[in-house]
Parts: structure tokens; sequence; C-alpha cells
């Protein structure tokens, strides 16, 4: 244990120049490259060494590389959330599955799919649709968003209130540890041997445990139609009232998000009115019933259905906004669904005019903001600030994680916040898994 600590006090003296050269010298010249800007940002370092295996092998020998040479390692796909988590306690190497993009096994008579990890699960979808087949997942940002980036962050977008998490899709992994060695775990049908379901075990964490590189899936037919339908309010409250109902009624929504009002709001959503997009995925004539009596019961509020084009740019920006570099903070808050009117209310009361988009169904709120947010606050102020939205989330049984903030804050805050009794069983995993700390140190949750 003593040299292999000296091992990672030597891997702190390696510039990623030189870094660079190891990995283009011993995998080839587009196995590596130094990354500088947005590309790959993790912190406020200025550049940063990427490294990207071809494949589940040559994963496994970069990581048993940069386990003997004690390089500490954050596992990426397309890089599109690499600034969410803390901050890491130091780290020389970025490894990307981005080129592990292959779909390798694809029965559409099983409804079953196994993937690299790279692969950009929109690009499959559309490969897939051909079969008139998809993997329900929508996470938010764009179409670079990778399979093994899904799985390990449990990104799950609008779609998540029909078809749920990627826990719920996802029916075996092979995964890189540490030291380079392979595992599996799950399997590739649907029905695996009885026992421990250990392939859930990677679905958001947060590339801690190892390097995901292939992933099964179990698939859903495509509906064959889609509408959307947008009910409007000048107050969250009839909104939040009127989820309540479809809730307790027949209508199923695939998407059911709540949308504050906001200055710049394209068309056709406005600065003055709260808006309720619900999305239906079905047989035509059941999407017919299932809006009409959606606007039975919502009775009294303005709706409008949208265009197909009109949708499918209104989807595709909402996805992509929670990426987007204009956000300076987001916050993810939470709460019991019956709570989400009064936690709209506690936020609306505790922080200026803000972006604010809920899944309605589930009670999960972001919030979108910059540093107008704490106009005239000092550092402490606006620590307090941010302690108080936690603590209104954890008044109401929920909680507020912070998915991007500056550098300067996230050195001063958990921007996981308490996970309470779980935290010794977490780091027990870590230690069995990850007993020297190099993949993603100091990122995760209880300072993993």
């Amino acid at each position: 244990m003593e040299n292999y600590q000296s091992e990672i006090a030597r891997a702190r003296e390696i510039s990623p120049e030189k870094l660079i050269y190891r990995l283009r010298e011993m995998f080839g010249e587009d196995r590596a490259e130094l990354a500088t800007g947005g590309q790959f940002r993790v912190g406020d370092e200025r550049e940063r060494a990427v490294a990207f295996p071809s494949n589940i092998e040559e994963l496994s020998e970069m990581m048993r590389l940069a386990s003997g040479e004690g390089w500490r390692v954050i596992p990426a796909g397309a890089g599109t959330w690499l600034e969410m988590g803390a901050r890491p306690t130091r780290f020389e190497l970025v490894v990307s599955t981005a080129k592990m993009n292959r779909a390798l096994e694809y029965e559409p008579a099983d409804l079953t799919a196994t993937v690299e990890a790279g692969t950009q699960l929109a690009a499959f979808n559309r490969t897939a649709t051909e079969d008139r087949q998809f993997i329900p997942l929508d996470p938010f940002g764009d179409e670079r968003s990778t399979v093994g980036g899904v799985i390990a962050t449990a990104s799950a977008g609008p779609l998540r209130c029909a078809y749920g998490t990627p826990r719920d899709w996802l029916i075996g992994v092979a995964v890189v540890h540490a030291d380079g060695r392979i595992t599996r775990a799950g399997g590739k049908v649907v029905k695996n041997v009885a026992g421990y379901d250990l392939c859930k075990l990677y679905v958001g964490s947060f590339g801690t445990l190892a390097v995901i590189a292939e992933a099964s899936f179990k698939l859903r037919a495509l509906p064959p139609c889609e509408k959307t339908v947008v009910f409007y309010s000048r107050d969250a409250e009839s909104l939040c009232s009127l989820v309540a109902r479809i809730t307790d009624s027949d209508v199923q929504p695939a998407a059911m998000e709540l949308i504050s009002p906001y200055a710049e709001a394209p068309p056709p959503f406005d600065a003055e009115h709260f808006a309720l997009a619900l999305k239906f995925l079905n047989e035509a004539e059941t999407i017919d019933w299932q809006v009409e009596e959606a606007a039975r019961l919502g009775s009294g509020l303005r709706h409008t259905t949208l265009g197909s084009s009109d949708a499918g740019e209104f989807w595709r920006a909402y996805h992509e906004s929670e990426t987007s570099p204009r956000a300076e903070f987001i916050l993810k808050l939470s709460a019991l669904p019956a709570d989400l009117n009064a936690l709209i209310a506690d936020i609306n009361r505790a922080l200026p005019p803000v972006r604010l988009r809920a899944h309605a169904a589930n009670g999960v709120v972001r919030l979108h903001g910059d540093a107008r947010w704490f106009d005239g606050l000092k550092a402490e102020e606006r620590l307090g600030k941010l302690a108080e939205m936690r603590r209104l989330a954890q008044t109401r049984g929920g909680q507020m994680l912070i998915l991007r903030a500056p550098d300067e804050i996230k050195r001063q805050i958990d921007v996981w916040g308490e996970v309470g009794p779980g935290r010794g069983l977490m780091h027990a995993l870590k230690e069995k898994f990850d007993p020297y700390g190099l993949l993603n140190p100091g990122r995760f949750v209880a300072g993993i």
C-alpha cells in the first residue's frame, strides 16, 4: 500500500503532454489528445489529457496502465455532463468511450440489444426505428448523449413519466475496473438466472465503481402516433391541481412537464403563464380520447395542441437546454408529488424569478439561473441561500442537488447533500470496487 501511494504521489508530477505521449506511443496517435477550452472540461483546469479506447480490450489495457502508474481517471462518454458533481480531488486522465460506438447485438424478435458504452442513444434509436422499436429513455442533453453516460448518471428526461429510468431497461453490463479487470453482470436476455441484479449497481454510480464498456437493454415497441398538448395558467397551483386530476384518471401521458414563465420563452410559451406540456404516445384513437379527456379535466384552462414540427422542436430544445452553457446554476430539487405546488411556492419566495421545469408526475424540479440570483449578496450569504433551498426541499421530503455551479461555489458547499444511513454502505462498495480511489476521486456523494 505504501509503495502504491508513492506511485500516486509521483503521478501528480506527470504533465498532460507527457501522458498523451505515453498513450500515443502504446495505443496509436488517434487514441489520445490534449483537450482545452470546454472540450471534456471537468473543473477549472487549463487543459486535460483524454484517452479514446476503441473496444473493451483496449479500455482494459488503458486502465491497467493507469492503475500501474497511479493515474486518477475520470470516465466519460461524449463529455456533456462532466461538469456535474463535486470538484475532483485531482485527476490525470479522462477516458472517453466515444470511439466504442458499435451495436454488438440487436435482436428485434427478442426486443433486446447490446451496444458499446459510447453508442449515442439517439443514433441507436434511429436504427431501431426501422423495426418500430426503441430504448425508451430520453436523457437531458443533445444527440451526443451516450449509453454509458446515461447509465452512469441515471439520466432520465420527460419520458420517465411513462417509462421510468435507466434501471428499468438495463438488463446487463460489461465493465472495466480500475485495475483493468473485465467483469460482466446481468445478461443479454430479459429472463436471467435468479440472484443479485448487480448490473443495477452501476446505474447512477457516476463512474466511481468501474468504467461501463457495454450495456444490454430490453426495448419497447415504438408507439405509432404522438401528440403534444399544452395547458396555460398564470399560477402554478391550477396546473398542479390538473396534474393531480390526470394522475387519478385513465389519462396516461408519456411526459408531463411543468414550465414557469420566462422572458425569452419561445412560442407557444410566454413570460406571463406557467405551462403544462403533456406528450401522448399511443394509437391515434387512444391519443384522441386521452387529449379530449385531459381537456375535460382541465376545463377552464386555455390549452393548445402543437403541430408535429412545433412539438418536435419544443422537445428537442427542452432537452438541450439542460446542458446549455447559458445557465451558470442548475439545481435539482425533489419533493413528494403532492407537495409540488408548495415546493414551487417555497422557491418563488426564496429566489428571484427563475427558469423552473418540473417532472410534474414525481415532484422533481430543476432550476436554471445565473449570477443575478445572488446580486448584492456576500459569499457567505450566497452559500446560505443555497443551504436554505436544500432545507426547503428536505422539509418537503426531498433533497437538492447542485447539477451546475461555478467552481468557487463547489469549493464551499457539498453539491450532493447528505446521503443519510446509506453513507457507510456506499463507502464500503467504493472500497471493494476501487480500493485505491482511482476512479472519479472525490466527485460523488459522501466524498467518494
